[in-house]
């Protein structure tokens, strides 16, 4: 799956390059953005809704691309490890980077990629574990709806497939349950673009 989300991050870096001289630069004065996004997201068995709050920084290189490094939070949800339900949080950080195609009055579309890490927790839930801390290979992809509102504002709207990864926890003497559990999720994301 990862050498599949790579080939497909290079084709989108690759296609979206060789149109970069014919876009029109309608990112004036600047193409440097920041960004911040609050959205949900709806895992899989294992991984329960949960809140998500990002914010980063990005560069617009043309109408029809541009990339960022956000770094996030996702917490208020649960994760299930074996029987037990614990409470798990976040903080992923990735480099996202987006093929964007512009429809009319200052409507586009776009689909995305991204590769990074992320920082995973379990809080300790139960007397057969223990809370721990785990860095992983993170990964998302996706596709949205963009709007311009102005020379400076931008807003979408966008949808996101996010792998985190593994949380984890600790077994202490005597548990023989399951010790991990995959942080897969389905997200809805609001985003505000500010050019600056």
């Amino acid at each position: 799956m990862k050498k599949v989300l790579l080939s497909t991050l290079a084709a989108v870096t690759l296609l979206t390059a060789g149109v970069a001289s014919a876009g029109n630069d309608i990112y004036s004065p600047s193409h440097m953005y920041t960004v911040g996004q609050l959205g949900f997201g709806m895992g899989d068995s294992d991984y329960k809704e949960h809140a998500i709050a990002n914010v980063g920084i990005g560069y617009h290189m043309n109408d029809y691309m541009r990339s960022d490094l956000t770094i996030g939070w996702r917490g208020l949800g649960k994760v299930k490890v074996g029987d037990v339900k614990t409470d798990s949080w976040s903080v992923p950080a990735l480099m996202n980077v987006y093929a964007t195609m512009p429809i009319t009055h200052g409507f586009s579309v776009y689909g995305m990629g991204g590769l990074g890490m992320s920082l995973n927790r379990t809080d300790k839930k139960s007397d057969l574990f223990k809370a721990k801390t785990k860095f992983s290979f993170a990964w998302n992809v996706g596709a949205g709806v963009d709007y311009k509102l102005c020379e400076n504002w931008s807003l979408d709207l966008g949808y996101r497939f996010t792998d985190l990864g593994q949380a984890r926890v600790k077994d202490v003497d005597g548990y023989t349950g399951k010790t991990k559990a995959d942080l897969r999720s389905h997200d809805v994301l609001l985003s505000a673009r500010y050019y600056f």
